[in-house]
């Protein structure tokens, strides 16, 4: 059944007035928006509450820590419970701290001309990444949930928790554990845009993403874009292949980066001052946004609003 209806599925744990403004640049009539928050949180915001489009909470709520298959856990329990929803024309992965740098009417209409592309951000494959995704295809990863990006966390238990996992990981160099070579293995963006037909094929495969993805560290950045690209029909729909940042129409940035969030694998935040390069860039949508800079929030909401 024809749809131009988009489905935006968000994961968030923290920034909730940054989630709220979110929210309501996504408001519009074709579009229906699941959102997934953190079981950690105990007390649940005061949301914005859409006007135009439905809001849907995930029945479930997950435990979601950097690097551990609970990322992938709540990454496919949005995607089936938008899907079931469906049918969509696509499903946008966002997270809390990104936003829309187009306005609806934009975003809509660039899809309809590109529509049946798939939209996935692929790092490219410098020796770094070649070595990390056969590090990752190969090898049995223990004990993710404690690691040093999870603060909450006694320190004892992530220092523990490291020493295994070393120990198990050198272990598994000295005998060649290898998991087997089953897919085109690709890491990427976890932050993607699929039409209908590629969703399905992911949560088709549901049991043995949640199989094979079980021990890999950071498997939200590998599992969907192995799947996919190694499905030749859906590969042949991927949007530019060659560059991820095009790829996902996402504007993220590690050149800029600090030292501390390039050692955490994080983008630069965008800070006031830079709205009029989002604004006027091709692409759809941007990450991330901080509070820290309400600035460039206040800019791109403001200017968005106004087109509409």
């Amino acid at each position: 059944m024809a749809t131009n209806r988009h489905a935006y599925l968000i994961m968030a744990h923290n920034e909730w007035e940054l989630l709220n403004t979110l929210l309501s640049l996504i408001d519009d009539p074709r579009n229906d928006i699941f959102l997934h928050i953190d079981k950690k949180v105990k007390k649940m915001p005061d949301l914005y509450q859409p006007k135009y489009s439905k809001l849907y909470f995930t029945p479930k709520r997950y435990d979601v820590r950097w690097g551990d298959v609970g990322q992938v856990h709540s990454e496919m329990h949005l995607f089936r419970t938008a899907y079931e929803h469906g049918p969509y024309q696509y499903y946008h992965k966002l997270s809390g701290v990104d936003l829309p740098i187009k306005t609806q009417d934009y975003i809509h209409d660039f899809f309809d001309k590109h529509n049946g592309k798939e939209f996935i951000g692929f790092f490219t494959l410098t020796d770094f990444i070649k070595g990390d995704i056969e590090r990752k295809r190969r090898r049995y990863y223990f004990l993710m949930r404690w690691n040093y990006r999870t603060p909450f966390v006694a320190k004892w238990k992530v220092t523990l928790a490291k020493i295994v996992r070393h120990t198990a990981l050198k272990i598994q160099d000295i005998l060649h554990v290898d998991r087997g070579n089953e897919l085109t293995f690709r890491t990427g963006h976890n932050w993607v845009s699929l039409t209908g037909d590629a969703v399905k094929y992911l949560l088709d495969q549901e049991d043995f993403i949640n199989r094979r993805f079980a021990h890999t560290t950071c498997g939200d950045e590998m599992y969907k874009h192995s799947i996919l690209i190694s499905n030749p029909e859906i590969r042949e729909r991927i949007y530019d292949l060659d560059d991820g940042i095009h790829s996902c129409m996402r504007f993220i940035d590690f050149n800029r980066a600090s030292d501390e969030q390039k050692k955490k694998g994080e983008p630069y935040n965008w800070q006031d001052g830079d709205a009029e390069e989002l604004l006027k860039s091709e692409y759809l949508f941007a990450r991330k946004f901080s509070s820290k800079y309400p600035g460039v929030i206040k800019e791109i909401e403001t200017y968005l609003l106004n087109q509409q």
